[in-house]
């Protein structure tokens, strides 16, 4: 719904989305999936973190009752996944996540930033829209359940598209 804030729910890593693509790279170096990335582990090591589940969070926030509006899992898209919706709706995303090491490298790699938010979860691995009445309430259910979540994101009545502030770019919706 207009007005909704988009809550980010941090990502494990890469939950598999862009797997081919980091092959891809990983065999144009010498060292392949072995080599280093600057936080010490290896591009095979980061491919590999397991992904993580959402389910423990969802369903805390459904034993407090928390008014949501939408979930939806970061994966397949990429960020534009975010633009769901098939109803005119802008999705403004005013704040971002560390980014995880594996998609930093992907960038010194060459890939686009556009590519790369069209393809990896870009550190946020599930998605919760809820009324500004529950921002920090579902933040802080989440919290307690063990994960991290941030308050990303509106949105608002406009053409389907996600405005990407913290880069300065627009996405088009998934597929388009």
């Amino acid at each position: 719904q207009v007005g909704d804030h988009i809550i980010g729910v941090t990502s494990s890593g890469l939950h598999a989305n862009g797997i081919s693509l980091v092959i891809k790279r990983a065999l144009t170096l010498q060292e392949k999936l072995l080599t280093k990335l600057p936080n010490g582990n290896t591009l095979g090591e980061e491919a590999l973190i397991p992904t993580r589940s959402y389910v423990a969070l969802v369903e805390a926030l459904l034993e407090e009752e928390v008014d949501i509006h939408a979930l939806l899992p970061g994966t397949g898209g990429g960020v534009s996944k975010v633009a769901f919706d098939k109803r005119a709706f802008s999705y403004r995303i005013h704040t971002w996540v560390e980014v995880p090491p594996l998609f930093q490298f992907m960038r010194e790699l060459g890939i686009s930033l556009e590519s790369c938010l069209a393809v990896f979860n870009w550190g946020i691995g599930y998605y919760i829209f809820v009324p500004s009445s529950e921002v920090s309430r579902t933040i802080s259910i989440g919290q307690k359940a063990g994960y991290q979540l941030a308050d990303v994101g509106l949105v608002e009545k406009g053409e389907r598209k996600v405005i990407f502030e913290p880069e300065g770019i627009t996405l088009p919706p998934p597929g388009e």
